[in-house]
C-alpha cells in the first residue's frame, strides 16, 4: 500500500473523463498543426545563449527567427 486512497466519488471521476474526452476531440495528435512561422529551436537557443527567458525577448529579437 502506498498511502494513497482511491477516489470513490463517481460524479467527479465521470466529469474528469468527460473533460478529457472533450480535450481529445479538440486536439488531434495525429494531425499536423499549422506552422507558427517562427523557428522555435533557434529562438530557444538564442534565449539560452543570452540568458533570457523566451517571454523576455524583445519583438525585434523574435523577428530575427521568422521563417520565410
Amino acid at each position: 500500500m502506498n498511502g494513497l486512497m482511491k477516489n470513490f466519488n463517481v460524479n467527479e471521476t465521470l466529469e474528469k473523463d468527460r473533460l478529457a474526452q472533450d480535450f481529445i476531440k479538440t486536439v488531434n495528435p495525429y494531425r499536423t498543426k499549422p506552422s507558427l512561422g517562427i523557428d522555435l529551436r533557434q529562438l530557444s537557443r538564442y534565449a539560452k545563449e543570452t540568458n533570457k527567458s523566451k517571454d523576455m525577448l524583445s519583438e525585434s529579437e523574435i523577428k530575427q527567427f521568422i521563417m520565410h
